[in-house]
């Protein structure tokens, strides 16, 4: 149980860390950078394994597509959301993907949808109402379509595109690919394509240097590298961060407890992650979260278990 815990305290610091680099730089360079070296050191790894990353002509588009929704499209409309809305409140709305997905099979793929998983899909989608009503002054400032802000329809996106990217992970797996061999080769290309849209949309990389700088916080920081040195040191430290964590950490650990525990029990488990991220905001960020939120994962836990009782059974 220790494991697991571990397990989704490193998925919830993910999201917290995410928020605090995006002060020091812009979204699609960070996620580019990220993507890249993550990618990079995936294909060093399976070298040094002597495993060579072939893929059939005719699974080219698939790739492509787990390229483009799982780490291109669903980080980028992430990490541009981080920049206005709270880790906790990203967090929470990542726990509707048990939900998506489901949605996902029922009408692309036909599989059945039974009367209480439907009945756990709407308690679900109804508890999220709370914390979508509640927006930041940020988000607003964002701009908004009706009720909802542009950061929060971009974070369900994001949600639909990485659901949708499991979905295609699960289908090539199916034909014979290691998903340590899909992960290289789809996440190198989506750091190449982020970073070609980052000069395209952001224009030449930009490092903010901490506002640390001008008050006695990290002195000795300052002092060591500059005011530009200390925020690039800062961004490498977050962006490495992330790499260990959860691209080499948590996911790794998530496929040694699949080992123990069924993928259902994992995913339901999964729900105590936004816990974890409102005490690292409130550590790291010194950020609160307000009565809206605990209301929401009430009602999304209940959705959740609904749904997961129902699964048990069937399975």
């Amino acid at each position: 149980m220790f494991l697991i815990l571990l397990l989704f305290m490193l998925f919830a610091s993910t999201f917290t860390i995410g928020k605090a680099a995006l002060l020091y730089t812009e979204p699609i360079f960070f996620i580019g950078t990220r993507m890249l070296i993550a990618g990079a050191l995936l294909i060093s790894y399976q070298a040094l394994r002597g495993k060579k990353l072939r893929f059939a002509l005719s699974d080219v588009g698939l790739l492509a597509q787990i390229c483009f929704f799982q780490y291109y499209l669903a980080f980028l409309l992430e990490f541009w959301a981080l920049q206005y809305v709270s880790a906790s409140k990203t967090c929470l709305l990542f726990n509707l993907a048990p939900f998506v997905t489901a949605l996902i099979s029922f009408f692309l793929l036909g599989e059945y949808l039974t009367k209480k998983k439907f009945i756990g899909l709407v308690v679900g989608f109804v508890g999220l109402m709370p914390i979508l009503q509640q927006s930041a002054p940020d988000e607003q400032l964002a701009g908004s379509v009706s009720w909802l802000s542009l950061p929060e329809i971009a974070l369900l996106g994001s949600v639909f595109c990485a659901s949708y990217g499991w979905i295609l992970i699960k289908k090539i797996q199916d034909r014979g690919y290691s998903v340590l061999s899909v992960n290289a080769v789809t996440m190198a290309a989506a750091g190449v394509a982020s970073l070609i849209t980052s000069f395209v949309v952001e224009g030449m990389p930009h490092i903010t240097p901490p506002e640390a700088c001008h008050s006695s916080t990290l002195p000795w920081l300052c002092q060591m590298f500059g005011a530009y040195g200390a925020g690039v040191a800062i961004f490498l430290f977050y962006l490495f961060a992330l790499i260990l964590i959860a691209n080499v950490a948590a996911f790794n650990l998530y496929g040694y407890l699949l080992s123990f525990y069924s993928a259902t029990f994992l995913a339901f488990a999964g729900f105590i992650t936004p816990l974890f991220t409102v005490l690292f905001d409130w550590l790291w960020l010194g950020q609160m979260v307000g009565k809206e939120f605990w209301l929401s994962m009430s009602m999304v836990s209940l959705g959740l278990f609904i749904f997961y009782i129902q699964e048990l059974k069937e399975k």
